[in-house]
């Protein structure tokens, strides 16, 4: 496909980090660079999205190898789905045959933080690289942020990306640390709400004595 028609263009949706949707579609269908590959990198929006719409589209790239059409209507049902995942973007949505549950962004990120808390030696980053107390209060008293500060959450359908940004013990193992955290947080969201885990991202701020 060369590119999307001009009722596409008008109408495209944004992810919450402002990209279209169908330029990412694009770039999965051309196989084409990102338009921006610095906020790509970074942004757990596009690379959640990323990841389900190159599973959306992997029948038409094995039919690509074949000498036979793609099935009607295919495109116009994975723009639905598009559509479907810009206006789901605060939210993972796992569907069955009995209808749909959507969850909420900030229980996922909930999830996560809970689960790295979980994990010894590690204490979750807030904004602007602070961490938390062991009485739970913040180490800059002047500062606002909570510790929701400490993950970022992207979600497309029932995939998820997380960044979380960690302080560590001094004198542990700082890579084992944070496989335990990537493993923890895999775990618990796939127990407590049912999505897929695409990455975790863990970037360790601080080290405290």
């Amino acid at each position: 496909m060369t590119g999307m028609t001009d009722h596409d263009d008008r109408h495209g949706d944004r992810l919450p980090c402002g990209v279209r949707a169908d330029d990412l579609l694009q770039q999965v269908i051309d196989g084409t660079p990102p338009r921006d590959p610095v906020h790509q990198a970074s942004c757990p929006h596009c690379r959640a999205t990323l990841t389900h719409l190159s599973e959306l589209w992997a029948p038409v790239l094995d039919l690509a190898h074949e000498d036979v059409r793609a099935p009607a209507g295919l495109l116009q049902a994975v723009m639905s789905e598009i559509r479907e995942l810009a206006r789901s973007g605060w939210s993972a949505v796992l569907r069955d045959d009995a209808g749909q549950t959507r969850i909420a962004a900030r229980v996922v990120g909930a999830v996560a933080r809970l689960a790295a808390e979980s994990v010894p030696h590690v204490t979750l980053a807030l904004g602007g690289g602070r961490v938390a107390t062991g009485s739970g209060e913040e180490s800059d008293p002047a500062a606002v942020a909570g510790s929701e500060d400490a993950t970022d959450v992207g979600l497309a359908g029932d995939r998820v990306v997380i960044d979380v940004q960690i302080a560590v013990d001094l004198g542990v193992s700082i890579p084992r640390v944070a496989q335990q955290v990537r493993d923890r947080i895999a775990d618990h969201l796939r127990v407590h709400t049912g999505l897929r885990t695409t990455e975790v991202n863990v970037t360790v701020v601080d080290v405290r004595s």
